[in-house]
């Protein structure tokens, strides 16, 4: 018996250690591939610099979320001017004038129950949209040196270094929409109302303060190297149908810039092995190789920028099926 007990706790120590070296294995295989681009330069600009490229990237991205608000133009209209009647009831219980409160309520109310009834399905409304931008500037060997810092600081135990480190590795636009919510907004004004009718003041306030300030806000983080990869394919779509001499030259520049841009973004950790990078980057080869064979390119063009709009749609702006 003794036996027994002594070869299953060492089979239990082998089988641990090889769990211990798989991991160890596994482990080592994963920093390899994460450093697949640490030596990756930097391409010189022969056509569109930094300051371009990025005004271009934020005029696209101010135009593709307008876009799809105006689908929703009205119903947006009436949620900013809900919210704006929300704060004239708040003034007005403020100042002591209670029967304008409540029909200034009532009307809330009742346009709330009349945008539900349009959209029963609707959950939220966006009313406001703000922009930030989260940009850091370094090439990729800096970004997988800091990637190796942070990981050294979280093996010390030296969390708030390595959150530190990691709160920089960003580079992207922030897109932070305000949303009115139908699901709870409309309860609230309804028990702000009955306070106000049941003499309850302070409370009424209370709750319509309260709803203010639960708005709901939903991010988006949109990697800036993508939008940028997106812009310096355009940009070389277009000078391949120019009549510049130099044409295959920089057209070649473009897409070097554009494959750049998107190991960056692959190092930061955006879409971390995602397919669709390699698909990207075997596209622009593609390319790259029938510029300078001379070859009808158009078709192949169209084709990239398609995948790299698909891309960033489904990724970034949460949309599966697009």
């Amino acid at each position: 018996m003794k036996k027994v007990l002594i070869l299953i706790a060492g089979l239990l120590l082998w089988g641990a250690c090889q769990q211990e070296e798989a991991g160890k294995s596994q482990n080592q295989h994963k920093m390899k591939a994460e450093q697949i681009h640490k030596d990756v330069q930097k391409p010189e600009h022969t056509k569109m610099t930094d300051a371009e490229v990025s005004a271009k990237v934020s005029e696209n991205v101010r135009d593709q979320v307008q876009a799809e608000q105006a689908e929703d133009a009205e119903q947006i209209k009436q949620a900013i001017e809900i919210i704006k009647q929300t704060g004239d009831a708040i003034k007005l219980i403020q100042e002591g004038k209670i029967d304008e409160a409540e029909k200034l309520m009532a009307k809330i109310i009742g346009e709330l129950e009349i945008l539900i009834a349009k959209n029963p399905e609707l959950a939220l409304i966006p009313v406001d949209v703000s922009y930030e931008t989260r940009d850091l500037v370094a090439d990729i060997p800096t970004v997988y040196k800091l990637t190796e810092a942070a990981q050294e600081a979280m093996d010390e135990g030296y969390y708030q270094l390595a959150r530190k480190i990691l709160s920089d590795l960003a580079s992207e636009i922030v897109i932070k929409t305000t949303n009115l919510p139908l699901a709870t907004y409309p309860d609230a004004m309804k028990l702000a109302a009955k306070l106000l009718d049941e003499g309850k003041n302070e409370e009424a306030l209370a709750v319509l303060v309260t709803a203010l300030n639960t708005l709901v806000i939903i991010e988006q983080n949109i990697p800036l190297p993508v939008l940028r990869a997106e812009e310096y394919i355009k940009a070389a779509a277009v000078v391949m149908e120019s009549d510049d001499p130099d044409k295959i030259e920089v057209a070649i520049n473009l897409l070097e810039n554009a494959d750049y841009q998107l190991k960056l973004a692959e190092a930061l950790g955006y879409g971390k092995r995602d397919k669709e990078y390699k698909e990207l980057a075997e596209a622009i080869e593609a390319l790259k190789k029938a510029i300078q064979e001379k070859r009808e390119t158009k078709g192949m063009f169209d084709e990239l920028k398609k995948k790299i709009e698909k891309f960033k749609i489904r990724l970034f702006f949460n949309k599966e099926n697009a």
